[in-house]
């Protein structure tokens, strides 16, 4: 039921104090992202006959079988947050919320769980579930399925429908892409709007655990932009929301493990850009032009990317050159509330050759990111079409290729190799969790032996 933010886009100066210690900050450029502008309905009432038809049937013939979910009288499922970032992605946070569930029913008029207006009614249509979006770039990250869907609690697959499209910006017709579990307490979880093609392999009647992969977030049925939308319905089938608050009178306490607060300010990412995003028109993928090396003298844009902004705050924004020392520091003040933001300011720095540092401190939470300023001579030629994620890395360095590779070697700095191993196949996982902090540049060997490609990377 999650919709396709439509941003707000605009470049403008926004209010900020610049307190430059050894380069000019270039004008702040930015503004809000907004999911669900047009209050999308994620699901019609045909939908939902459906959906509880199906899962009636497949309860019955399951309990026929034997092998459906005992259910446990006076046992009650408490859950984990159903979203968490893939392996080999390193943002702080890949979500934000645009909606909860509407405790209003008369039309055109809404309540949330906190008596607040963070939900929606389309006027056929109260929002039941809980919206969350992937953020920032959710198009990208959607293409990258780095924003996974997992099980909040565990249970029994109940209900599973996979293959239709998922990149509408708009109402439609189209049935989502969902996995619905049967919990011990009779209750049941639905998770919607999934990437085609990315649901679990498990089939009506396996078990799940919680923490357990179920797909990749999409943007399938009524969905504007990827999103999960997640609703949840106890054992007589009466809608809940697992949030406790004043105006939940569907349930008098939170069905979380650890309930999230209602506004939760944080990062989600601060990264480093060679040019100023471009957020095209949906559902094309975002035009990012993040990255992580550059020449000296370069000017980068250094982006900064928040969830429930809050006016009253500020955001200290910091980048060090390789000796640790302030190149530049200034501070961004909030004025206004925004569920997603994002913030670009350009700086040129020198010709300090190595490891920068660009950090963003916000809401008492500091987060920042590596770049690399080098003219070090690598070969340039893109003979194997290589692709190194996450680059800075911590653990796992991630390889992709044109084309297969047979072979790799790791040098430090200084050109010492420190690792070698064979290779097989044009997507591969390295272990880099042995190397120190620092720069060091990886050399791949094409399987036909005649092709060799060097790039850098930096380990965490």
């Amino acid at each position: 039921m999650k919709k396709s933010y439509t941003k707000k886009l605009f470049y403008f100066i926004f209010l900020s104090s610049v307190m430059g210690f050894a380069q000019e900050v270039g004008d702040t450029m930015g503004g809000e992202f907004v999911a669900n502008p047009s209050n999308t309905s994620c699901l019609t009432a045909a939908d939902y006959t459906s959906y509880f038809e199906q899962i009636d049937i497949n309860k019955a013939a399951l309990n026929a079988a034997g092998t459906l979910l005992p259910i446990t009288e006076g046992s009650s499922v408490l859950f984990d947050w159903p979203v968490a970032q893939a392996a080999g992605f390193d943002y702080n946070s890949v979500w934000s919320i645009s909606s909860y569930a509407d405790h209003d029913p008369a039309s055109g008029s809404i309540e949330d769980y906190n008596c607040g207006t963070r939900t929606y009614d389309s006027g056929s249509y109260d929002h039941q579930g809980i919206d969350i979006y992937i953020w920032p770039f959710w198009w990208k990250q959607m293409d990258d399925e780095q924003a996974h869907v997992i099980a909040a609690a565990d249970g029994q697959i109940i209900f599973k429908n996979d293959g239709s499209f998922d990149r509408n910006c708009s109402f439609n017709s189209d049935p989502w892409n969902a996995v619905y579990v049967l919990h011990d307490d009779g209750s049941i979880a639905w998770y919607g709007h999934m990437k085609n093609g990315s649901l679990t392999t498990k089939v009506v009647g396996d078990m799940v655990s919680i923490g357990e992969y179920l797909g990749a977030i999409g943007s399938s049925g009524n969905s504007t932009g990827p999103h999960l939308h997640f609703e949840v319905y106890d054992a007589s089938s009466s809608l809940i929301d697992p949030y406790a608050g004043a105006c939940n009178d569907w349930n008098a306490t939170s069905w979380w493990t650890a309930q999230k607060p209602y506004i939760n300010p944080q990062i989600n990412a601060v990264l480093t850009h060679d040019a100023p995003i471009v957020f095209n028109p949906c559902p094309t993928t975002e035009t990012a032009n993040i990255k992580t090396e550059f020449e000296p003298n370069s000017t980068i844009f250094f982006g900064k990317y928040l969830k429930d902004q809050q006016p009253g705050t500020s955001a200290v924004n910091t980048v060090l050159d390789p000796s640790g020392s302030i190149y530049s520091n200034w501070t961004q003040n909030f004025t206004t509330f925004y569920y997603s933001s994002w913030w670009l300011n350009s700086i040129t720095i020198n010709d300090f050759e190595g490891v920068w540092t660009w950090r963003v401190a916000y809401n008492g939470e500091t987060v920042e990111t590596e770049f690399l300023v080098s003219t070090l001579g690598v070969n340039d030629n893109d003979v194997l079409g290589l692709r190194l994620f996450p680059n800075p890395t911590l653990d796992n360095l991630h390889v992709a290729s044109a084309v297969a590779v047979k072979s790799y070697a790791v040098y430090d700095f200084n050109g010492k190799q420190i690792l070698t191993a064979p290779l097989s196949g044009t997507l591969q996982n390295i272990d880099v969790s042995i190397l120190s902090a620092g720069v060091y540049f990886i050399e791949l060997k094409g399987a036909e032996g005649r092709q060799t490609q060097i790039e850098r990377f930096v380990k965490r």
